[in-house]
């Protein structure tokens, strides 16, 4: 049997089974998936992976192959307006979808032309979306995703995966000897510059000290910043964006067009490792 659960508050209710698939699988090996990386932007068609997934903190018991529904108590009408996500048990597979207040459909005539036109009537309805936010495969303990932001209510903690550095940690990054802060406050730092120091900021502290050297000879040579005395003048987020970008070699020369390019987005190639 398929199951369908949700989740009211901090727990999980029945809601219905029925033996027919509720949602069309995926068949991930089509699919382009790329474990989890803060510096990679998804195309359209991809999709981020966590391997050994069970082995996680954020792991929960629902994806579980050993979970029953039998002991939980039915969604009562009332607590629909309050359910907060989705689960679906359908196979090996774990589909979880946030419910957001767009998904609510309520008092709307339709015209039904599937078969026989024919008016509809929809009262209270949620819909079910085909793409669920996150979906776990049990045999493979793989959790496929593609926004942290959808499913940090689901899986509790993942969000430190692409979490936003501390205050204290922004201070100590923007304290280093090569930035030089030109009307500029640490606090004033957004959020997306303080989840590239959380990411970026704790990879440069990893290396030796020649290749900070040569990290920072080549952040003065691609940036594009004002260098005054060995160090990077940043006046603003657009500022520091340059730099991180730059200490994360995000900028290239592209000698077939002739031109010079900025990286978006990054992962390690590893098909390229793979051949060497």
């Amino acid at each position: 049997m398929n199951e369908l659960i949700g989740k009211v508050k901090s727990e999980y209710k029945n809601i219905l089974s029925q033996k027919d698939k509720i949602l069309v699988s995926i068949d991930f090996s089509k699919v382009e998936a790329i474990d989890f990386k803060p510096s990679h932007n998804l195309e359209n068609d991809e999709w981020f992976q966590i391997k050994d997934f069970s082995k996680q903190a954020f792991y929960i018991e629902q994806c579980d192959k050993n979970f029953s529904t039998a002991s939980l108590s039915q969604v009562s009408n009332e607590e629909y307006k309050i359910l907060s996500c989705l689960c679906i048990f359908q196979g090996t597979e774990r589909h979880f979808q946030r419910i957001t207040p767009a998904l609510y459909v309520s008092k709307k005539t339709l015209l039904d032309y599937s078969g026989q036109p024919k008016i509809v009537e929809h009262k209270q309805q949620i819909e079910i979306k085909s793409e669920s936010d996150a979906i776990y495969y049990i045999t493979k303990d793989l959790l496929y995703f593609k926004s942290i932001g959808k499913i940090k209510s689901i899986f509790p903690g993942i969000e430190e995966l692409h979490r936003v550095a501390t205050q204290k940690e922004v201070d100590k990054f923007l304290a280093h000897k090569f930035i030089k802060l030109a009307e500029y406050e640490t606090k004033t730092v957004g959020t997306q510059n303080r989840k590239r120091i959380a990411d970026i900021g704790t990879k440069y502290e990893k290396l030796t000290s020649d290749k900070k050297q040569k990290l920072i000879k080549y952040a003065k040579d691609k940036s594009g910043l004002t260098v005054d005395k060995d160090t990077f003048e940043i006046g603003s987020d657009v500022d520091l964006k340059k730099l991180l970008y730059a200490m994360d070699q995000r900028y290239y020369y592209a000698d077939i067009y002739e031109e010079e390019r900025i990286a978006s987005s990054i992962r390690p190639n590893l098909d390229a490792k793979k051949k060497k």
